[in-house]
């Protein structure tokens, strides 16, 4: 008898992931397992269901890898230069993400059922911190007085647009302006808050 594949539980993630997206949540678990070169019982044995699969390879983690930096900051540089570096973080992260929460989504499951409380949400904590980030920034005269809540809207509404687009029309924008997308919309936002008013 053949030696099973010595294969990781991320190895296992990171292709199941590959094949819910590329197929969508109706994949059968064969194919997944064909493709890691193990038996369908080895599959089964790592994630006793296919529901529990899904979960572990397409579920958000419960907090963002940029919300440390948010947290941490501003610092004493431009608000530009922070605003760009984390809306560059926070699309790469929009961009992996968005096609993952549409297949659980499609397969009647949703990221937010793990939470308790709406305030503990994901998207809800970390509209609530880039708000912070903001309202820290006002104060320290980097932005113009302005509320906050609005300022992390729109912020966060300009660099959510884009991956919502292009993974529901499947075309539209070409990947390859997206950096120049995204220093654009800050641009434009820094502009706007501007402790002084900037001439164009």
């Amino acid at each position: 008898m053949a030696r099973p594949r010595n294969i990781t539980d991320t190895q296992i993630l990171e292709e199941a992931r590959a094949c819910f997206l590329e197929h969508g949540a109706s994949v059968p678990t064969t194919l997944i397992a064909e493709r890691l070169g193990i038996s369908h019982g080895v599959l089964f044995q790592r994630f006793r269901t296919k529901e529990q699969l899904l979960r572990a390879a397409l579920l958000p983690p419960p907090e963002p890898p940029w919300l440390d930096q948010v947290r941490s900051g501003p610092d004493d540089r431009d608000a530009r230069t922070q605003l760009h570096e984390l809306a560059e973080e926070i699309f790469v992260y929009l961009e992996r993400i968005v096609p993952c929460l549409a297949v659980l989504r499609s397969a009647g499951m949703h990221a937010e059922s793990a939470a308790e409380r709406r305030e503990d949400l994901p998207p809800v904590r970390a509209r609530r911190e880039i708000a912070a980030w903001f309202s820290r920034a006002i104060a320290r005269g980097l932005l113009r007085p302005v509320p906050p809540e609005h300022a992390a809207d729109l912020f966060l509404g300009s660099l959510q647009f884009r991956p919502f687009h292009q993974h529901l029309s499947n075309q539209g924008f070409d990947r390859s302006e997206n950096r120049a997308y995204v220093a654009f919309a800050v641009d434009v936002i820094c502009r706007t808050l501007a402790p002084t008013p900037e001439l164009a």
